[in-house]
């Protein structure tokens, strides 16, 4: 899927009366003074937007979004519901968020007993369970705040917060803690978001980062205490017992036949592969047509970029000197994603940002990731679906345009950009079609909300926010139809897609395409090491049944090595590597019936979540009996 900002990382795992010696605590404005990162000269939207401002606009248009999203929830209600909440309303994923805004306002404003009532109600209620751990970040600030100027009361106070959580949740939730170390950071992402138009969305993480954050990070060794403190209680304690994610390997099953599957992403190493390529025998890699099908040499795939390019160019590759410096936090970011702060790479990661203490710099560093993990993306997926499968015979489709991060940095495709990407869609139906691929795993997708964010940056081109989302709808409505065309137009094809690392439900948010029902399209989310939902996948009872690894999943990068990244991106080609073995010991299965060979025979999550996680032998075993 495509990159995401540290930034958003950390807000979606996080996302009574103090004690009057903490001047933060009786009157956030005032910490403007020493801790407070709003830049010392703004102009534009934002000049009055900070402080009670602030404030009063993330209330205002926050309390407008719910009565447009939720009608149910009134203001009348919730305040019933903050005392008892057996008659609130199951919470929609857009309610949460904007309750959230409110816990940050009453956080800013100090009013600790309602932040702290928000939060729980949203654990308590939300209809996606994986909410039911969110709000950390809040109920321990509101905890340092409650225990006054004592150290040692503060980090007791924040540890009891912390002994709240499961054991498999407490990585992920204090990853926070970790990555905001200096009041510059701050400056510097509030820096970047003042680019933005102002917007509800826009407003919040201000109000975040200019009014919750610094008091975090003026305590920060506090929190790192009780971090500690509960992390070594927890290594006191049995070691949990892991899911055991059985794998098949098929190459001495002499009666497996040969599938052909496509790798769709951002570029894959097709070095690394050679023995398993797919070769259209009627084009040589000469620089010409030699397949009279209007592409250039498309002897193992498709192609779709910007520049100079043919259809043997099917690996991205960054600079020379982005890879050299910036390689080595590849597998960083993944583990910060994955909750895993205290790591070696987590922590060289963490320094990086530490000293992007200006937007520019902000900028040079995360475009130079989001370029590395675009290098690295799909052949780690690639490496994914074809192990344990000899069989496989690998065909590369790579469309730049999937990532969108590289193409479409802070601003959004235009109607020729779009018209590229629906023609790049249907040449690769064509290829799927001539050459009869059956199974194409597609770890990318995409959101409105991404694309209005990065339309947030054009306040040159839109007018307002209204025009913004307007523009956004449009996208995605177009890409929306680009892929259900390419669906439509294989249906021999299996198509498995990843549903995302939002922490969302895909058909709430409208996630394309993972949201779509169609009979050749199997949505994945992801479960960590011990079965579980993943922290950050997306999920949905009926369009995300399936589930698999995608917590420090180790697979190929280009240079070779191998590395354990995170996210759906890789819990999708572990069934799609599961969906081709299927293919290979039963090759007349359709693709509905192969999606439930896998769904019908996957082991149960347990509750709160839903879905099973694929199970290959179960479903192997099936795929033979259908022989």
């Amino acid at each position: 899927m495509r990159s995401i900002p540290l930034f958003a990382l950390v807000l979606a795992c996080g996302g009574g009366q103090s004690q009057p010696t903490d001047p933060c605590a009786v009157d956030p404005d005032s910490c403007r003074t020493t801790t407070d990162p709003t830049p010392e000269v703004e102009t534009g939207p934002w000049d009055s937007m900070e402080g009670t401002a602030l404030r009063d606009y993330v209330k205002e248009r926050a309390w407008a979004k719910i009565a447009e999203v939720q009608p149910a929830v009134t203001q009348e209600g919730l305040e019933a519901w903050l005392d008892d909440d057996s008659e609130a309303p199951a919470l929609a994923g857009r309610t949460v968020e904007r309750l959230f805004d409110l816990a940050a306002v009453a956080l800013a404003a100090d009013d600790l007993d309602r932040a702290e009532k928000i939060v729980r109600l949203v654990r308590n209620k939300a209809r996606n369970r994986n909410s039911a751990f969110a709000g950390n970040t809040f109920l321990c600030e509101i905890a340092r705040r409650r225990a006054g100027t004592d150290e040692a009361q503060m980090q007791n106070a924040v540890a009891e917060v912390l002994r709240e959580l499961p054991r498999t949740r407490f990585g992920s939730a204090t990853v926070i803690f970790q990555v905001f170390q200096t009041q510059e950071q701050l400056r510097a992402q509030l820096g970047q978001i003042h680019q933005q138009m102002v917007s509800l969305e826009t407003a919040s993480n201000a109000l975040f980062f200019e009014q919750v954050l610094p008091g975090i990070v003026q305590h920060r060794e506090r929190f790192l205490a009780a971090i500690e403190t509960v992390r070594a209680e927890h290594a006191e304690q049995p070691a949990l017992e892991e899911y055991e994610f059985g794998t098949v390997d098929l190459t001495r099953d002499r009666r497996a036949r040969p599938v052909r599957m496509g790798v769709w992403d951002v570029g894959t190493n097709p070095e690394l592969f050679s023995e398993q390529l797919f070769v259209n025998e009627a084009e040589t890699i000469d620089g010409e047509d030699n397949d009279d099908n209007g592409r250039v040499d498309d002897r193992h795939g498709i192609v779709q970029d910007r520049g100079e390019y043919t259809d043997a160019d099917l690996l991205f590759s960054p600079s020379d000197e982005v890879l050299q410096e910036y390689k080595p936090f590849l597998r960083g970011i993944m583990d910060l994603r994955a909750g895993l702060a205290s790591t070696e790479s987590a922590q060289a990661v963490l320094a990086l940002f530490r000293e992007a203490t200006d937007p520019e710099a902000l900028e040079t560093l995360e475009t130079s990731l989001d370029a590395v993990g675009e290098w690295a993306h799909g052949t780690h997926v690639a490496g994914i679906m074809v192990q344990g499968l000899p069989q496989a015979r690998l065909a590369i489709f790579r469309s730049a345009w999937a990532g969108e991060a590289r193409l479409y940095h802070h601003r959004g495709p235009t109607d020729e950009e779009l018209a590229d990407e629906r023609a790049n869609v249907e040449a690769i139906a064509a290829f799927i079609n001539r050459h009869e691929i059956k199974v194409v795993n597609a770890s990318l997708g995409f959101s409105e909300e991404y694309v209005a964010n990065q339309l947030r940056y054009e306040s040159e081109r839109y007018p307002n926010d209204e025009a913004v989302r307007a523009r956004a709808a449009q996208v995605q409505a177009h890409r929306a139809a680009s892929w259900r065309s390419v669906f439509e137009a294989c249906p021999n094809t299996l198509f498995v897609v990843a549903a995302g690392n939002s922490n969302q439900d895909v058909v709430e948010y409208g996630e394309v395409p993972a949201s779509f029902d169609l009979p050749n399209l199997l949505v994945v989310g992801a479960v960590d090491r011990w079965g579980d939902w993943a922290s950050f996948t997306n999920s949905n009872p009926q369009r995300v049944r399936v589930f698999d690894f995608g917590v420090e999943v180790p697979s190929l990068i280009p240079d070779g090595e191998t590395v354990p990244l995170s996210g759906t991106s890789m819990a999708s080609p572990n069934v799609a590597n599961l969906a081709g073995k299927i293919l290979a010991v039963n090759p007349r299965l359709t693709p509905p019936q192969v999606i439930e060979v896998i769904a019908n025979n996957g082991d149960p999550i347990a509750e709160p979540f839903n879905g099973v996680i694929a199970n290959e032998e179960k479903a192997l075993r099936a795929a033979r009996r259908h022989r």
